[in-house]
């Protein structure tokens, strides 16, 4: 058992590797010691947009000597999940989720992942990690998946219909929105009890729903 431990220490933290992941500079890379994927994301700096990141090139954690490139924006530019040591990590116990604001435990690594990459199934004991790191699925923005899909979404991607003027309008503007249909009936309903409409204006129906 000890012989087997040895194959998952991470070459970084040296504990056993949380969700191991190897290099994919080389060949090499491939066969060295795994690390933890946390590890591996701190030490390359992904958490940061390439542009903000600390260096341009950094040595492979892997000790296989190759520099990486850190102007890569994509995670499989630096390492790959090794799923075949999934059933080797679960045998030594479970898996806590490394951001310690949620510090979730976890009794297979498969499910670990799904729950810091956000495709936790409806058999999983956990939502998705809210500190987890994501990219927006509408722009470019990184962040955590707080921010990412909480505010940020409802700020720049939520739209609402408008039925009355037939555009979309943003999720933050709905009740000024509102308000401003409100007021515009407010002074169709004044010119209709005052008899000073417009001639050849139309006729509008309207449905009006109270926003509390």
């Amino acid at each position: 058992m000890e012989t087997i431990k040895d194959t998952i220490i991470c070459s970084i933290c040296t504990e056993i590797s949380t969700l191991p992941v190897h290099g994919v500079c080389c060949e090499t890379a491939k066969s060295l010691q795994p690390a933890c994927l946390i590890c591996v994301r701190q030490y390359c700096d992904l958490n940061n947009p390439p542009h903000l990141r600390r260096a341009k090139t950094i040595k492979s954690w892997s000790g296989c000597g190759c520099d990486l490139n850190l102007n890569n924006f994509s995670s499989k530019d630096f390492y790959r999940h090794t799923f075949e040591l999934d059933k080797i990590r679960n045998i030594f116990g479970p898996s806590k989720c490394p951001h310690e604001s949620c510090g979730q435990v976890f009794e297979t690594s498969a499910e670990l992942r799904r729950h810091l990459n956000g495709t936790v199934k409806s058999s999983d004991n956990f939502k998705n990690c809210l500190e987890a790191v994501c990219k927006c699925k509408h722009c470019n923005l990184v962040g955590k998946r707080k921010i990412i899909e909480g505010i940020h979404y409802y700020d720049e991607h939520a739209l609402i219909y408008c039925d009355v003027c037939k555009k979309n309008v943003n999720w933050s503007m709905i009740k000024e929105h509102y308000k401003m249909h409100e007021k515009q009936l407010d002074n169709l309903n004044y010119c209709i009890k005052n008899n000073i409409l417009k001639e050849n204006s139309g006729y509008v129906n309207f449905t009006i729903h109270k926003i509390n």
